[in-house]
């Protein structure tokens, strides 16, 4: 499953509707969050231009004279819709595929603090009173989960409503994959102040069962908020146990070396999450040092080079 995610700041100029229709074509998506259309009223030719053809089906929450709009758009017969929903700052739907649920919400955020938290009170309260299923949350926060993930903007005023938003995470069970290609999604047009302020939140099911390695950050392009895109995985290399060699122990550069690719790995989301995607890195690395060193091969050495350009990206 290909997700893709742009605020398009207004999305009546026929410039913007192509562009963000290009990325959208261009990439095959299966469903489409696009947050401030700026527009009252989503009629069926202006959907169709951006998904590119007529198999499609979409949602809108209008905007509020002339600002917010949000639509999520999704390939056609893809899924089973059961019902949506909406509140202040982010439109909702429920879909079944494979007999299992998923619930997409895509945010628009206010930059009113109290507005914001009401929203995701209502939607930890969502969540807790609905069927089991995965969550895929995207869309513009407006908000940062720490201080490294702004520049050029003061920070000492948005401590509180970090660790709100770090709360509301927490509460909703929520990952926040490895970003790849990219750090910041907000810029100003001269470039001194940047935040990532545009992200995907997903269940860990969700990661399971699409096999998403991570969120891709685009360029900029007609709006000061960058794309960002959620892509499966479907490889499937089988079973990998790690399988450990005593003879490691004897080289004197083995342990400065563990240390040093655990430390320099970053992973955000829930703890049991962060460690397992450690655990992998490090096994890929150490497939190739195990090459390098000893000269022969002891684990799945194909899998660690064919893996390694994602993790050098990733990590």
């Amino acid at each position: 499953m290909i997700i893709f995610s742009v605020n398009i700041r207004g999305g009546a100029k026929r410039v913007k509707r192509k562009r963000i229709g290009f990325n959208i074509q261009r990439g095959r998506v299966d469903v489409a969050f696009i947050q401030e259309t700026k527009l009252r009223n989503v009629h069926h030719q202006y959907v169709k231009e951006l998904w590119g053809d007529e198999w499609v089906e979409w949602s809108h929450l209008e905007a509020e004279g002339s600002a917010g709009g949000i639509l999520i758009m999704w390939k056609k017969d893809l899924f089973n819709l059961i019902y949506s929903f909406r509140g202040d700052g982010y439109l909702c739907v429920c879909v079944e595929k494979d007999n299992k649920r998923i619930y997409f919400i895509n945010i628009y955020a206010s930059c009113d603090h109290k507005v914001r938290m009401n929203s995701w009170r209502k939607l930890v309260d969502l969540k807790r009173r609905s069927v089991v299923g995965s969550w895929c949350l995207g869309g513009d926060f407006n908000m940062v989960t720490s201080p490294e993930e702004r520049v050029g903007i003061s920070k000492k005023n948005y401590k509180r409503e970090m660790d709100d938003f770090k709360d509301f995470i927490k509460e909703m069970e929520l990952v926040d994959p490895p970003t790849i290609g990219g750090k910041f999604t907000w810029s100003n047009k001269c470039g001194s102040a940047m935040s990532r302020l545009d992200r995907f939140l997903l269940t860990p099911s969700f990661i399971d069962d699409w096999k998403v390695e991570g969120q891709t950050i685009g360029g900029r392009d007609v709006s000061d908020h960058a794309p960002i895109w959620i892509r499966d995985n479907k490889r499937n290399w089988g079973p990998k146990p790690f399988r450990f060699n005593n003879l490691w122990f004897s080289h004197k550069d083995f342990f400065s070396f563990v240390e040093r690719e655990w430390n320099s790995l970053e992973v955000k989301g829930r703890g049991d999450y962060c460690l397992v995607e450690k655990m992998k890195a490090l096994k890929l690395k150490l497939s190739l040092w195990n090459k390098e060193v000893f000269g022969w091969i002891d684990l799945n050495i194909e899998e660690a080079e064919k893996e390694m350009h994602f993790l050098d990206n990733t990590f």
